[in-house]
């Protein structure tokens, strides 16, 4: 590709992409009040205090700060034009959408693993793009960048790969964002508006599920697949990436905890 890639980052002054809060937006101007901010200066402080303080020498802690190179097994599968239409069609036939099949399905090789390698109860990390949702002017939701928030919640395995708490998990994801309550004003406020992350979790026994639907690459890329997982730092007990690039699924799964041999054999 030739071309000059668009901005991925907001820039000041920039006519292609200089934004701004959305403060037009009535639920999201009533949140940004003094409240939250000492909510976010106090309780997020001390709630990350104490679970570091738990490993502080701790693997896991080296892991999060960089100071550690964790083993990272992945397993990368894109199904074809073909499979993919056939797996949307079916889901559309029975009414279920692609993130809670993609959820249960990944849960359910989680659960293939030796007991050994298992996380019963793990903590589930999801991530949402803002771009196109609090910012004016509105863009669209084509570019890549410091957009996500995360959301997680503790389910077991079982429920990870039941198809009914897999979609409530997602009803109610997207009423939080549409309305922006819950959980996901709580860590765009944290994390976007005040700085403050809240990232206070034992990487290992995170199950980091992505799925961020349907995008399309330059014509001139020649029909690329696009996978992703972090090999640095974050050392997480399963990841799944799913990204539907050009009508193609595109799936990753990555884990330091479950070793590649396993990890092959479960996909």
């Amino acid at each position: 590709y030739d071309g000059e890639a668009p901005l991925v980052r907001p820039t000041v002054g920039s006519p292609e992409l200089d934004l701004r809060l959305d403060t037009e937006n009535e639920e999201l101007k009533k949140k940004l009040s003094a409240l939250p901010a000492l909510r976010c200066a106090v309780g997020t402080s001390y709630t990350m205090a104490v679970q570091y303080g738990r490993w502080l020498l701790s693997r896991e802690l080296f892991d999060a700060f960089g100071c550690a190179s964790p083993e990272c097994c992945s397993v990368i599968e894109s199904l074809s034009l073909e499979e993919t239409a056939k797996m949307t069609a079916a889901l559309k036939a029975r009414k279920l959408k692609p993130f809670a099949h993609l959820m249960t399905t990944s849960a359910e090789a989680a659960k293939i693993v030796p007991k050994q390698y298992q996380v019963e109860r793990p903590i589930l990390l999801t991530q949402v793009s803002c771009q196109s949702r609090y910012y004016m002017p509105k863009v669209e939701r084509n570019v890549c960048g410091n957009w996500l928030i995360g959301l997680g919640t503790r389910p077991t395995l079982d429920e990870l790969s039941s198809e009914s708490w897999a979609s409530k998990f997602y009803t109610g994801l997207i009423e939080h964002i549409e309305s922006f309550s819950g959980n996901a004003a709580w860590s765009f406020i944290n994390q976007t508006v005040y700085g403050m992350s809240g990232y206070r979790a034992n990487p290992r026994k995170i199950f980091w599920f992505n799925n961020y639907g349907l995008r399309s690459m330059h014509e001139g890329a020649g029909g690329v697949t696009y996978h992703w997982a972090p090999t640095y730092s974050v050392a997480t007990y399963f990841l799944v990436c799913c990204v539907c690039v050009d009508g193609r699924m595109c799936i990753t799964i990555s884990s330091s905890v479950v070793p590649q041999g396993e990890l092959q054999k479960a996909v």
